[in-house]
């Protein structure tokens, strides 16, 4: 077994890995270790505590998972309808996206009996749904209205997460397409940008 090095990335990608296959209860140092081919005083040498590896790994989950997906749709210049589109197709995008929905779904689970963990979800969760409902708003709906919609459209997402779809992925992209545009389309005020699109456009 070596004592090489290695970074603190490496350690955390390896917990993640254990993490979404076999859950929080099997994330431990020396069967990290012994996976790694390595010793435990590598370890040692990027974390104090098994406890500062699992801040690494919701720390990590958060900026994948959320940070960075929603500062690429900020800095783009994708459409209200197409950044609920993409947003709404996240769990069908293939092998990438199952992963991802491992590692939540194991996130998820270990945040029902760990405050740590909780309270990350809780944020990620705010963070997400403050980010759609501000769509929602953009599009001239009201506070409640963008609030309620917002909800409905992260519920969509997160429960598309826990589907298996025998990779029928193209199916559920156009679901989701037709769901998004009827959301962002079915707005009650008379002055709804995308209502008076659509009466351009008929």
């Amino acid at each position: 077994m070596t004592t090489n090095k290695l970074s603190r990335d490496t350690w955390i990608n390896a917990a993640i890995k254990v993490l979404a296959t076999s859950g929080i209860d099997q994330v431990r140092v020396d069967q990290l270790a012994k996976k790694l081919k390595i010793t435990r005083g590598s370890f040692y040498h990027h974390f104090d505590s098994r406890k500062d590896l699992l801040e690494g790994i919701l720390k990590k989950w958060r900026l994948r998972a959320t940070e960075e997906i929603i500062d690429r749709l900020q800095r783009g210049a994708a459409s209200p309808l197409e950044q609920i589109i993409y947003l709404m197709n996240l769990p069908v995008k293939g092998s990438s996206a199952v992963e991802a929905a491992s590692i939540e779904i194991s996130i998820r689970a270990w945040a029902r009996r760990d405050a740590l963990a909780r309270e990350c979800v809780e944020e990620v969760d705010n963070y997400r749904l403050s980010f759609i409902k501000a769509i929602f708003k953009e599009l001239g709906h009201t506070d409640v209205r963008a609030d309620d919609l917002a909800n409905l459209v992260y519920a969509y997402i997160v429960s598309t997460s826990l589907i298996h779809f025998d990779k029928d992925y193209k199916h559920r992209q156009e679901m989701a397409e037709r769901i998004a545009e009827f959301l962002v389309s079915n707005c009650p005020l008379m002055k709804c940008p995308k209502r008076d699109e659509l009466a351009n456009n008929s």
